[in-house]
């Protein structure tokens, strides 16, 4: 799996560490949560959302680069989101699994050692946009 980064107006998109594939599981699974299944990545996202009061719909806001419909093509359009709220999530999520022992834990448990890098390279990839004013989109590519 591969996650990066689209600018509006910019052509290509940005790369993370690892192509990001650490950061797109972890954002696979917190879109699961409350639906009764159990990972580390789940319980992850439930401790960075009740204890580090991590918002998830800036996170979650993401879909898949290849379209094979109209569908596809609208819900891709759909994932273009305001990069300061993003990035302020992705702060709290390296911050949380660098900081707090159970989320680091529940991190190393899921086999993802690089995700709070991860969140943290694609905080930074966002400063840009922020100056400049530009949505942003999150992509993947299985």
């Amino acid at each position: 799996m591969r996650l990066w980064l689209e600018v509006e107006g910019e052509p290509g998109g940005i790369g993370l560490p690892d192509e990001g594939a650490e950061l797109v599981a972890f954002l696979s699974f917190a879109v699961s949560r409350g639906f009764g299944a159990t990972h580390p990545l789940i319980a992850l996202a439930d401790r960075l959302h009740d204890e580090h009061r991590v918002r998830m719909g800036p996170l979650t806001t993401f879909y898949e680069a290849r379209t094979e419909d109209q569908e596809d093509v609208e819900k891709l359009e759909m994932a273009w989101q305001e990069p300061g709220p993003l990035r302020e999530e992705l702060v709290k999520v390296a911050g949380a699994i660098a900081n707090d022992p159970m989320a680091a834990t529940l991190a190393r448990r899921a086999n993802t050692p690089g995700l709070a890098g991860q969140a943290a390279a694609l905080a930074g990839a966002l400063e840009p946009a922020i100056v400049e004013g530009r949505r942003v989109r999150m992509v993947y590519e299985l």
